[in-house]
């Protein structure tokens, strides 16, 4: 239930459809605390690896323009095939691979990424493999979105937040959450995420603005894992509520456009760590 619908032909078409890239920002912490830490200067880092890729657009792509060569790597067949099929830069690629038995040489990753998917994996064996592929200095960082869902400098969002929030966190009310979901909502802070190197920084709450319709923000809801398994198992009652809520949301914006857009803010937690340079 609800991570099964990633594995789906469907599921990777809404994924790749509604699921928002990351903020420049967020890459740009990676880069620069890649690059405070590298004795080469050069204006590209050879290799990265982004874990958990799923249709690529999201976290993979965006690193091109800073590394020579980037590989998005998902356990779903489907994720992946979505993934190839996008329109991509000729210096990123896509395989079927798990987190923790990456199909790399040693030494060859100068940044690991793990975006919104470290709290499906085993982190014990996902650190024993980065360590294995990171270079000396290479960097690993893990990091994940999270609420409320807000839309800031709205003159309409004293009505339109606790909207937009309900709609975000429905699932969690309704007791749909599973542990790796309640480790989002914990923004990464449990023991088994902290990262093993001694060289580390954890950077929180960045702003992850996400521009869309009324209808697509309803749409990259209904992807949520625990959304998924909501409806699955309350459909009628999901059906029913979702309607409630979005002709409420309508109303809130003044508005009766599906298509009318805005700007919701989520938060971004991110955790960097790097290899050191010399064995231990």
């Amino acid at each position: 239930m609800g991570t099964r619908y990633f594995a789906s032909k469907l599921g990777a078409q809404n994924y790749a459809k509604y699921r928002p890239s990351y903020p420049d920002s967020v890459f740009a912490s990676c880069i620069n605390f890649l690059k405070n830490g590298a004795t080469n200067k050069a204006k590209k880092f050879p290799f990265a690896v982004d874990v958990g890729c799923g249709t690529g657009h999201q976290s993979t792509v965006p690193l091109a323009k800073y590394f020579d060569s980037v590989l998005g790597v998902d356990i779903s067949e489907e994720q992946i095939s979505e993934a190839k099929k996008s329109k991509h830069p000729e210096n990123v690629s896509f395989k079927v691979s798990a987190g923790e038995a990456l199909l790399v040489e040693n030494e060859t990753v100068s940044l690991l990424q793990v975006a919104a998917a470290a709290h499906w994996m085993d982190l014990a064996k996902f650190y024993k493999e980065a360590d294995r592929v990171l270079t000396p200095g290479g960097v690993v960082t893990l990091y994940c979105y999270a609420g409320p869902a807000q839309a800031l400098n709205h003159p309409k969002s004293a009505e339109v937040n606790p909207i937009l929030h309900e709609i975000f966190e429905r699932h969690v009310e309704r007791g749909f959450c599973v542990p790796a979901n309640d480790m989002v909502r914990r923004r990464y802070t449990d023991e088994c995420f902290q990262i093993p190197y001694s060289d580390k920084t954890r950077i929180d709450n960045i702003p992850h603005p996400i521009t869309n319709t009324v209808e697509d923000y309803v749409k990259f809801c209904k992807t949520l894992s625990s959304f998924r398994r909501m409806e699955e198992a309350e459909p009628d009652l999901t059906k029913q509520w979702i309607e409630d809520a979005t002709s409420r949301l309508l109303n809130a914006l003044e508005t009766t456009d599906m298509s009318r857009q805005f700007t919701v803010y989520l938060q971004v937690h991110m955790l960097l760590g790097r290899k050191p340079h010399q064995p231990k």
